[in-house]
């Protein structure tokens, strides 16, 4: 009745296809400004893809609403990149956090003179349009990045959100980053044991949130 003749069991990759919380090697996939329609303020979300990895893996979908077009080759995470803040339209890179964080990837990269050059070589007139520029300058290279997590519960899970520290968050070196310790709170923040959690899901699939 059951003959198991001339068949292999697929194997799994055994890699999970997000991002992990701590220093990890990734580079830009896309970036977007979010913003809130409730305080006005917006932030930066980076999307970061490790590198290619073998068959059998398979990351997840590069469009959530297309689960059968094309699939990151690599673990990725939707990453936040700053804080809400309501200096997104400022020129000074040291209160405009959006800028700052990207022209420290630019620095990293030798690529801050490109990213100079934007706005006198387009028609900028929002910060959408400036990252949206600058993320083609930056994407594709890949940096080591410092990854905090944060779990959060989730439609009756727990995830694990990833966000970059104010400083010292990537750099062309591991040995550039602090070294992860979970049980440090400004590196992971675990779920307050207020209530039960049916189940758990290390980092999910952050591009269903």
């Amino acid at each position: 009745m059951f003959s198991t003749k001339g068949q292999e069991v697929k194997a799994g990759s055994g890699i999970t296809k997000s991002l992990q919380p701590g220093v990890v090697l990734a580079h830009i996939y896309d970036a977007k400004i979010k913003s809130s329609e409730r305080t006005g303020k917006k932030m930066l979300e980076f999307i970061l893809e490790g590198p290619t990895l073998p068959a059998p893996f398979e990351g997840w979908a590069v469009d959530k609403d297309n689960q059968d077009g094309p699939k990151f080759k690599g673990q990725s995470s939707r990453v936040g990149a700053t804080i809400w803040t309501d200096k997104y339209n400022e020129d000074d890179i040291n209160k405009n956090d959006i800028l700052n964080r990207i022209v420290v990837v630019g620095q990293k990269l030798g690529l801050k003179d490109k990213l100079d050059n934007i706005s006198e070589e387009n028609q900028i007139t929002s910060i959408e349009q400036w990252v949206e520029k600058a993320v083609e300058i930056l994407k594709g290279h890949d940096l080591y990045w410092f990854l905090k997590g944060t779990e959060e519960e989730y439609n009756g899970k727990t995830i694990v959100k990833l966000s970059l520290p104010k400083y010292k968050f990537c750099g062309n070196l591991s040995t550039e980053l602090d070294i992860f310790d979970k049980n440090n709170q400004y590196h992971f923040k675990p779920l307050a044991q207020a209530g039960s959690v049916k189940s758990f899901e290390a980092a999910g699939n952050d591009f269903d949130l």
